[in-house]
């Protein structure tokens, strides 16, 4: 656990989360001045960069035989108890009904995990409609912020990353590669020698390794080099010298609004450094848990101990960014496809302009698998594949007793027949077919605690604070009021620019770490996750 030695009992600011909305809220409020301590139930994870930071207690990604002990942090589900099986594992699954969830645990959030793919919302006028002070165009420079702060870099042929969509099907009589979206960017370092990867130290004195093409180390399993951008790199790490306090293995159970209390909300959480209850006060707080755990929170704090109130929308409108994941048992002797970055860009049916995005990649760390060596060269040639569009978010996530319960009826979204119809077809077309489970799996589960105009219509205003609990806001996906039809996690990070902004910059007191603004990531070869 990281404190800096000016953070005191009581914060200005709790945030709670360190994905794509707790990061950036909490790195932009320390920097504007705030006392900020920002609580991760997950553990620093044991990276190039985090050595260099310093920070003695890290946690390695899985590998090897600790694949099977440290993949899973938990497994829920509506017809099960929640069962952690290590406080220090990576993911937690959830079942629910029509839909499963997979998400993950660690200080920056789901930026270890992902494909590290900035594109803005697919959907035309994401952002209009669902609150008059909320507009494309004011949250244009927000995105612009977020892309400048991950220093993201817009793919080119001369980059020369191997093992593309385009390079792979340029022959092929099936497929070929999608139009790429607009303005799409990657999160990564680049190497400026693809056949001499070098560690690097950035602008803020973080050692960082290039992406080695040649050994995928940089995917779903995380990235022990710091090839990829991610949160604790580009936002939580210079904000530590403005006096951000990072609270990791700190897993919140309640946020209870204090009507007569030295500060307006008391968060309650365990400490799994120490194995003990504890909490903390502050007037502001930001939710950033993730979708689920997000909502997780304030259902249990309105519904099991009264600590909030109101919210009426809470838990309406969940959905899933449509996401359909498969295995591609691709299988050709001849291609190996775990050469170059995890994603290798978009592909389609040759001629269909219709089709969803699919995108995919090689799976990472394939060596380290404890698996006989026959079985790890087919998953070699296999590739991890996913479809993404717009969803209908007619989800609902409540309380049942002290279970959480998730409801979602995938089969209302047309984006799924219309993905699942894509799959078999390139299965039908190549001979190399797609395996993908009947209800759907999501690693971006979105809404719950959407913005709205009112109470009637969302839970959370333009500012994104909630209507009934002034100080408290949603700074994740949860609050999103439409599937961004792509990647959301730079979506994400632009609404959490936007709330961050809100609160101004405080003025300095003499106990106070001075506000500085942190140097920008090298210009054109790093990016985020």
């Amino acid at each position: 656990m990281i404190r800096s030695p000016a953070a005191e009992n009581r914060p200005d600011v709790i945030v709670i989360g360190s994905g794509f909305g707790g990061s950036v809220c909490a790195a932009r409020l320390a920097e504007a001045g705030h006392r900020v301590t920002l609580l991760e139930r997950g553990p620093w994870r044991d990276t190039v960069p985090v050595r260099s930071l310093g920070i003695a207690h890290r946690t390695p990604f899985p590998r090897g035989r600790k694949l099977f002990t440290r993949a899973l942090r938990s497994v829920g589900g509506n017809w099960l108890p929640s069962l952690r099986l290590n406080k220090l594992g990576l993911y937690e699954l959830f079942f629910g009904d029509g839909t499963r969830i997979a998400c993950s645990s660690a200080v920056g959030g789901g930026s270890h995990v992902y494909s590290a793919s900035h594109v803005r919302p697919l959907v035309e006028r994401y952002w209009e409609g669902h609150h008059p002070d909320i507009s494309d165009a004011l949250m244009a420079p927000y995105y612009d912020a977020v892309l400048a702060r991950l220093g993201s870099v817009t793919p080119t042929a001369d980059l020369g990353i191997p093992n593309t969509s385009a390079a792979r099907f340029r022959d092929s009589p099936h497929l070929e590669a999608a139009k790429p979206p607009p303005d799409p960017r990657l999160g990564y370092l680049l190497p400026k020698d693809p056949a001499n990867p070098q560690r690097i130290v950035d602008a803020n004195g973080i050692e960082r390794c290039e992406v080695d093409y040649n050994a995928n180390d940089e995917g779903f399993l995380g990235a022990p080099g710091g090839g990829k951008t991610t949160l604790d790199i580009a936002y939580l790490a210079p904000a530590l010298k403005c006096g951000l306090e990072v609270r990791d293995l700190c897993e919140v159970r309640a946020v209870i609004r204090q009507p007569y209390g030295a500060a307006r909300y008391r968060v309650e959480y365990r400490d799994h450094h120490r194995g003990r209850k504890e909490h903390i006060e502050a007037d502001h707080v930001i939710l950033a848990a993730g979708t689920l755990n997000t909502l997780r929170i304030l259902l249990h704090s309105r519904d099991r101990v009264a600590g909030l109130s109101g919210m009426p929308q809470l838990g309406h409108r969940y959905g899933t960014n449509g996401d359909y994941l498969g295995f591609w048992d691709y299988n050709d002797p001849a291609v190996d496809q775990t050469r170059g970055l995890p994603t290798t860009g978009g592909v389609r049916l040759k001629g269909d302009e219709g089709s969803p995005m699919i995108g995919g990649g090689g799976f990472p760390s394939v060596n380290s698998y404890p698996l006989p060596r026959r079985i790890r060269e087919r998953i070699r040639r296999a590739a991890f594949i996913a479809g993404l569009g717009e969803d209908v978010m007619n989800g609902k996530v409540q309380m049942h007793g002290r279970r959480l319960e998730v409801s979602y009826r995938w089969s209302e979204s047309p984006i799924f027949a219309r993905t699942r119809a894509v799959f078999d077809e390139i299965g039908r077309r190549t001979g190399r077919r797609i395996y993908a489970p009947r209800t759907p799996i999501t690693v971006h589960p979105t809404g719950g605690a959407c913005l709205g105009r009112d109470v009637h219509s969302g839970v959370v205003g333009a500012n994104g604070e909630v209507f009934d609990n002034p100080g408290l806001y949603v700074a994740d996906a949860a609050a999103l009021p439409r599937s961004p039809g792509g990647p959301p996690s730079i979506t994400i990070a632009a609404w959490a620019e936007h709330i961050a902004r809100q609160f101004g910059t405080k003025a300095e007191a003499p106990d106070q770490p001075p506000v500085r603004t942190p140097a920008a990531a090298p210009a054109g070869r790093s990016a985020s996750p």
